[in-house]
């Protein structure tokens, strides 16, 4: 028999048209337990060593770590992943309605601004797609991070000491989230700017500087251990992941960026057209200044510039006014003292800066630390200030146990919210009466009525008041003022303008009392701002909710931006969703602003009109949303999705897709097609090459393979295709010097690490498999051992490795080398059935360990029973004891297991014939001619059994037909001649 060079391949190796989800869950060894735990922290997202040179350096090792636990509970079943993902983007969407209601006072902003978020179509691919977990993750821990500063900042007002665990939780939670995905760096930025804004508001701390100095630290120990600690990308991003980076033009280069955010925005704002990928030209770059997309820049960076420095100037003139106030103020006061020790009269001086504490505004240490929405303040009547006291709670005005019954100044009984003439002349208090901020002014003032505002049942402060009036109404007066609290009331009023005051107090109050509410109205005090008139208020919270709402939209956008490094893509929809709370935040908060205007009866059909406004919004949202998750049920449907968008990389993945589906066909014209629009994308070519392969059109697949190593030089895997077409198309020679070429690729820069070193240990064997066909064992001999020497940490195929070494040192009957290889491939893949039965073939060479050898066979029939390639060497080593009969009966079931199988059945036939079963002999060799009617042998073995069975006629045109196919034919003559004819030469 004629050996054939092109007998073992190892078998073609295909790339996967995506490969995010593969390459960061299905081929990470960190996600499948392969590894240990802590090995995690070693290495990338993908699961290369983060010193490796092809590292992508993404560095989010809780991620794995919750791919890892997925694994470990169903898996790599996908409903287990989608749950998570599913799960963490609802907490994400309740911290976002949580935030919302810090920053908005209209119930109807906060449910815009949860709706928007939980329906807005740019979010699928962070929820639909598992890898997009590393975004969501990072979302959730960035909210947790500003809530907990928040209330770190609650706590160090009141001078607790729970605000040092608070700001330590707050360090730690950037981390982690920072630990899910490097975009979450800015999260103490935005804490830090928080609590400035609140000193710019005029909220005064005097250990806000040392936080800030504490997040400062922090945050620089954070940067520098992630920018100069860990590894960075040793390679650059190709140029179709990020082609606007690879611009020669660096004005080109500048102008492209600053358009992309432009672009990201307007995703959030039309969400129409979306895309699994936007690389290479999907966003073609702007060369000129001439580009109307300039004008959108421009538009764009005015108005985000414009709205901040508007904002940011006027609560710089807010806070230049409140220090000019405060210096007046001072003055007055001294004054107030001079007159106080020259008139030798006591009186309980106002204070000023307690009466500042009315302001209550958006950043108030008291919002912080309770909710501050409201159901009041749907219900409360338009006016100017309603932004800022739909805010107020009971709980906004401090517990005072020493309040006493009777105004200081007039020693009115205060519980009808009156005072008298002069003292009203006298501290202008006109304006106070009956109004809410009066009431907050004069929380510590000494009055027992005010202990009706301190109940803890929740109830609004606006219910407050109506119960205060309500009382007034029914109660007489006579028995107001005969209240608990005894006491004497006394007025006058001189033309210098000073008073005296006789004041009596409850028979509860006592000094400690007293001492410790003087200390919580000297912490009060400090942290508030003074006092503000009601527009100015609105002004305020308008300023500060913007600012926010900026800093969530842009902060923790700018490390995606590429205009201060470059990263591995133009544009990713998922990056996105920690920037859209910004988004959100905005559009709740002009939800807000236009359910004020409409507030009242006369406008409810405006008000019907914005709600339904609202719900077809977030309808039209929903339903695309739901579009968007069909287009990513599977691969096909979401590459088809991307066509209009990015037709090269849409149409060369989806090309590769329906080729593994074996519609060769219409994957062809996909192909092609991709080719068209992109002719350098190697591995379209190359995907196109394993559809030739599969098609047995060896010829045009050696060309495909040409033409992607010709773009990729580096490509392993198409070397090792190319080495296997030529092998099929008889060209060894030629294919031995590939598949040699093949292995000596070093994969500096190569980003799938593991796919390459894979496609080189492959080239090896089918290196060594070609060597061995040919007898050349020693060169086969070598090739294994420089593959087992140049690839020692890789432990992909290194049983089948030592199973070839075994097999050729068999061959040159070094047994006990051979033996010992076989058992190596043992101990590192025990279940193997490939090493069950080389064991056992190299073990039966020795006679004296024969029961060992069947042993091992056996063993093998217990892995894999149904494999039939067990069945055959289980009879070759029966038939080689002289077992004929045992070995027949594996043969037959060899041959039933793969009907398909040439040598197989002819195996069985050839049994067959020797145990003198000639009849059941014969339909197994015509199975044989059946399965390859142009082989020669197939006919001479045909003719041999009928030659035996007497039917001289019918086996010599059997033997002509073999003659004609091989000519010349030794032994096919020599039958001939034994029937009598004679071929004419």
């Amino acid at each position: 028999m004629v050996t054939l060079c092109s007998g073992h391949t190892v078998g073609y190796l295909h790339l996967r048209p995506i490969g995010l989800g593969e390459r960061a869950i299905l081929a990470n060894t960190d996600v499948s337990g392969h590894t240990p735990w802590q090995s995690v922290f070693q290495h990338d997202y993908w699961g290369t060593p983060l010193t490796d040179t092809g590292s992508h350096g993404s560095y989010r090792p809780l991620c794995v770590l919750s791919f890892r636990f997925n694994f470990l509970l169903g898996g790599y079943t996908p409903w287990g992943f989608h749950l998570i993902n599913n799960l963490m983007h609802c907490l994400a969407t309740g911290l976002v309605v949580k935030l919302a209601r810090y920053f908005l006072s209209s119930v109807w902003g906060v449910l815009a601004t949860g709706a928007i978020f939980a329906a807005h179509p740019i979010h699928t691919e962070a929820v639909a797609g598992i890898v997009g977990r590393a975004d969501l993750a990072a979302c959730i821990f960035y909210l947790l991070t500003y809530l907990m500063y928040m209330r770190h900042i609650v706590w160090r007002e009141r001078g607790e000491m729970r605000q040092w665990l608070a700001l330590m939780l707050t360090v730690v939670l950037s981390l982690v989230a920072l630990l899910f995905k490097e975009t979450a760096i800015t999260a103490l930025l935005v804490c830090a700017l928080f609590d400035g804004l609140r000193g710019l508001c005029g909220y005064r701390d005097k250990q806000r500087m040392r936080t800030l100095c504490i997040l400062g630290a922090s945050l620089a120990c954070i940067v520098y251990w992630r920018l100069l600690v860990l590894p960075r990308p040793q390679t650059a991003f190709s140029t179709a992941d990020n082609p606007i980076a690879k611009a020669p033009s660096a004005w080109s280069r500048f102008l492209s960026f600053l358009y992309l955010p432009v672009f990201n925005f307007n995703l959030l704002l039309s969400p129409l057209v979306l895309s699994f990928d936007w690389g290479m030209d999907a966003i073609p770059r702007i060369t000129s200044l001439r580009d109307e997309r300039n004008l959108l820049s421009f538009a764009f960076y005015s108005t985000l510039v414009t709205a901040t420095l508007k904002s940011f100037k006027y609560l710089w003139r807010r806070r230049c006014e409140r220090i000019a106030k405060e210096q007046r103020q001072a003055q007055q006061q001294q004054q107030h003292q001079l007159r106080k020790s020259r008139s030798k009269k006591k009186y309980r001086l106002p204070i000023t800066a307690l009466e500042s504490s009315a302001t209550y505004g958006l950043l108030d240490a008291t919002t912080l630390s309770c909710a501050p929405y409201t159901a009041a303040s749907t219900t409360a009547a338009a006016s100017p200030t309603t932004g800022a006291l739909s805010l107020l709670q009971p709980e906004a005005l401090p517990n005072a146990s020493h309040l006493r019954c009777t105004c200081h100044y007039c020693k009115q009984e205060l519980s009808s919210v009156h005072h008298t003439a002069s003292c009203r002349a006298l501290n202008n208090n006109n304006n106070n009466n009956n109004s809410i901020q009066w009431l907050y002014a004069n929380a510590f003032s000494d009055c027992c009525c005010h202990q009706l505002f301190q109940s803890s049942s929740g109830a609004p402060h606006l219910l407050a008041v109506a119960l205060r009036k309500a009382l007034m109404a029914v109660v007489p007066r006579s028995s107001r003022s005969s209240s608990r609290c005894s006491s004497s009331t006394t007025a006058s009023n001189n033309s210098s303008g000073s008073n005296t005051s006789s004041s009596s107090t409850c028979s509860s109050s006592s000094s400690s009392t007293e001492k410790a509410g003087n200390q919580q109205r000297e912490r009060l005090t400090t942290a508030s701002p003074l006092l503000l008139t009601p527009r100015a208020a609105q002004h305020t919270n308008n300023a500060c909710i913007l600012l926010m709402a900026l800093c969530f939209l842009t902060l923790p956008f700018i490390p995606a931006t590429n205009l201060f490094f470059y990263v591995g893509f133009v544009v990713a929809e998922r990056l996105l969703y920690l920037p859209s709370v910004g988004y959100c935040l905005l559009v709740g908060y002009g939800i807000s602003k236009l359910m004020e205007r409409v507030r009242s009866p006369a406008a409810r059909k405006r008000k019907a009109a914005l709600i339904l406004g609202l719900s077809l919004l977030v309808s039209v949202m929903g339903a695309r949303t739901v579009q968007r998750n069909w287009d990513w049920h599977d691969e096909e449907s979401l590459f088809r999705s991307a066509v209009q968008v990015n037709p090269p990389k849409a149409l060369g993945n989806l090309g590769s897709v329906l080729s593994s589906q074996g519609r060769y066909e219409d994957a062809q014209k996909v192909l092609v097609e991709a080719i068209k629009h992109r002719p350098n994308m190697a591995d379209v070519h190359f995907n196109l090459g394993i559809l030739y392969q599969n098609q047995q059109n060896h010829k045009a697949a050696v060309e495909c393979f040409r033409l992607a190593i010709q773009f990729r030089p580096n490509l392993a895997v198409a070397f090792l295709n190319l080495g296997a077409s030529l092998i099929a198309l008889g060209k060894c020679r030629e294919a031995a010097q590939i598949l040699k070429e093949g292995t000596q690729l070093n994969g500096e820069g190569v980003r799938d690490r593991i796919t390459h070193d894979n496609a080189r240990i492959s080239a090896y064997l089918q290196l060594g498999a070609l060597y061995a066909e040919q007898g050349k064992l020693q060169r086969a001999l070598a090739v294994y051992r420089e593959a087992l020497h140049a690839l020692p940490t890789t432990y992909y195929q290194r049983d089948v490795l030592y199973n070839r070494l075994g097999d050729v040192l068999g061959r040159l009957q070094q047994w006990s080398e051979a033996e010992r290889y076989h058992y190596a491939a043992l101990q590192l893949q025990p279940n193997q059935v490939a090493a069950h039965l080389s064991y056992g073939i190299t073990l039966a060479r020795n006679s004296s360990r024969a029961t060992e050898a069947e042993m091992w066979f056996k063993r093998a029939l217990q892995l894999a029973p149904n494999q039939s390639s067990v069945h055959h060497y289980y009879a070759e080593f029966l038939t080689s004891q002289s077992r004929n009969e045992e070995a027949l009966f594996y043969r037959l079931s060899a041959s039933n297991l793969a009907p398909n199988d040439y040598a197989l059945v002819v195996a069985a036939a050839t049994a067959l014939r020797l145990s003198e079963r000639k009849t059941d002999a014969e339909s197994w060799y015509r199975k044989a001619v059946a399965m390859r009617p142009n082989d020669a042998h197939a006919h001479t073995n045909l003719g041999a059994i009928l030659h035996l069975q007497g039917r001289t006629k019918h086996a010599a045109n059997s033997y002509k037909e073999a003659l004609r196919l091989q000519p010349g034919d030794p032994t096919t003559l020599g039958n001939l001649a034994k029937l009598g004819i004679i071929e004419p030469k």
